[in-house]
């Protein structure tokens, strides 16, 4: 069972690769975007935990370290941390009316994901990347 990172296309404007992230990301930054809307599926799931909030904190770090800060882009980073942090809270609560949160909460880290990802269609890569020749 897939679930799609994002709901179906306008009138064709909206270019996709395979994977469901914009053309304009750069590739490094895609697959950080891709495993990141997994880790949300993961972490709003009943095994999510701990563990997928921390993974999702790390791809996150990787992204900052492959960027060039913007106050754009450190905005983005900061709603889906935020986003990430609520739905964590209604995974790792107690089981019981908690439950009934995941689903809005999801949905909510989805709509930050999809933000940070339009942001990212212009980023730079930053001297660390570049040095590590990660740059694109």
């Amino acid at each position: 069972m897939g679930v799609a990172l994002h709901g179906p296309e306008r009138d064709g404007r909206d270019r996709r690769d395979g994977d469901g992230v914009s053309r304009g990301v750069p590739e490094p930054l895609a697959d950080l975007i891709v495993a990141m809307e997994r880790t949300l599926v993961a972490l709003a799931g009943e095994g999510g935990g701990r563990n997928e909030l921390h993974a999702l904190r790390n791809y996150l770090s990787d992204l900052c370290v492959l960027t060039q800060e913007t106050p754009t882009i450190r905005r983005a980073v900061d709603r889906l941390v935020f986003a990430g942090d609520r739905l964590g809270e209604s995974v790792i609560a107690p089981r019981g009316y908690e439950r009934r949160w995941r689903s809005p909460r999801l949905n909510k880290a989805r709509q930050a994901l999809t933000s940070l990802e339009r942001t990212l269609a212009g980023a730079r890569p930053s001297r660390i990347a570049v040095r590590l020749d990660r740059d694109w």
